[in-house]
């Protein structure tokens, strides 16, 4: 069972996070403007969700994913003093609304893109999880079998709530369900919200858009969860959840779990394959990311582990076949140093 907590007295045992990915075009988009990057030397993970018309979504997510991730690469090869966690984090979005912001402003083609994201980070000296975000994409804590939004939705509706705790139902039926506050590169500056968790043997995190809670409760999304112990088919359950509900946008599940040890889960700077019809073998080389190339299927990053089972750190990611969950793979991870403001393929 995914979500259980290896108790109070683990807690500053060595710690690492594994993580497996699935984002798919849902049944009624015809392109996927979801996208999410893995960065397993730096134990960071992130879900971008773009808009804007014209395809212009994605490329403000896939720039959003690949800034993030490359600024992640470049602190960590600095030489000099290493910065907190959390001071990365929030530099590594900000940088990515400036560069979103300009290619929007700069190019009549790409005016008026942008994303919504949210981050997490693990780190494993604070045994904290610290999480930022802009928009309605969310993230969820999975502790002990109970599920808990560890994010709040930057939307008019949620502010509304904030706001006005005692507004009645019929007040928020006149405001618009899909109409959110903040976004990557839709203004020159924007409020990223930071906050931290501590981090706990077991905990699992979800990662997500709204195509994946907008058509499934939260209550659907703990039993799927609890239910599936291998990270990637919980991360495809999730998907064909929400295909079942309906579809209606595009989905993305990135499933983050915390467990003892402090090996790498995998190969630093390695690339997930383009979906497979079978597991690549350990020791083989994983497909090598091209330019943005339409596939076939969905995305699957895997972290290939039962619990409590520990990756062989010099195992490539693998992607196992999954049930079919629409027509576009849309997530590759950036190479180092590939983010510039020319850059916004992953």
């Amino acid at each position: 069972m995914l979500g259980t907590a290896g108790g109070v007295g683990k807690i500053r045992a060595r710690m690492r996070a594994v993580a497996a990915g699935v984002t798919d075009v849902g049944r009624e988009r015809d392109h996927n403007e979801d996208r999410f990057v893995l960065v397993p030397e730096c134990e960071v993970f992130v879900v971008a969700d773009g808009m804007g018309g014209h395809q212009c979504g994605e490329v403000a997510s896939r720039m959003a994913a690949s800034i993030i991730a490359s600024y992640f690469r470049s602190e960590r090869d600095n030489e000099g003093a290493s910065k907190p966690t959390p001071e990365v984090l929030e530099a590594s979005l900000l940088e990515a609304n400036k560069r979103i912001h300009r290619r929007a402003t700069s190019s009549p083609t790409h005016r008026g893109m942008g994303t919504t994201v949210v981050a997490a980070a693990f780190d494993r000296t604070e045994k904290l999880v610290h999480l930022a975000h802009a928009g309605d994409s969310r993230c969820y804590r999975l502790r002990d079998g109970a599920l808990e939004q560890l994010t709040h939705d930057h939307s008019l509706i949620e502010e509304a709530l904030r706001a006005r705790p005692d507004i009645s139902r019929s007040e928020l039926a006149y405001l618009p369900s899909n109409v959110i506050t903040r976004a990557l590169g839709v203004e020159s500056k924007v409020e990223v919200e930071l906050t931290h968790e501590e981090a706990m043997p077991g905990d699992v995190l979800l990662l997500c858009t709204d195509g994946l809670h907008g058509f499934v409760t939260d209550e659907r999304l703990a039993e799927i969860m609890r239910a599936t112990p291998i990270l990637t088919e919980a991360c495809s359950a999730l998907v064909a959840e929400a295909n079942k509900n309906g579809g209606g946008d595009n989905i993305t599940a990135v499933l983050v779990r915390i467990e003892p040890g402090d090996e790498p889960w995998a190969v630093a700077g390695s690339v997930p394959p383009a979906p497979r019809t079978s597991a690549i073998p350990p020791g083989s080389e994983s497909a090598a990311a091209g330019d943005d190339a339409s596939e076939s299927g969905a995305q699957v990053v895997d972290d290939t582990a039962r619990l409590p089972a520990v990756l062989d750190p010099d195992a490539v990611l693998r992607a196992p076949r999954a049930p079919r969950l629409g027509q576009e793979g849309a997530a590759r991870e950036p190479s180092p140093g590939a983010a510039d403001d020319d850059e916004d393929d992953l």
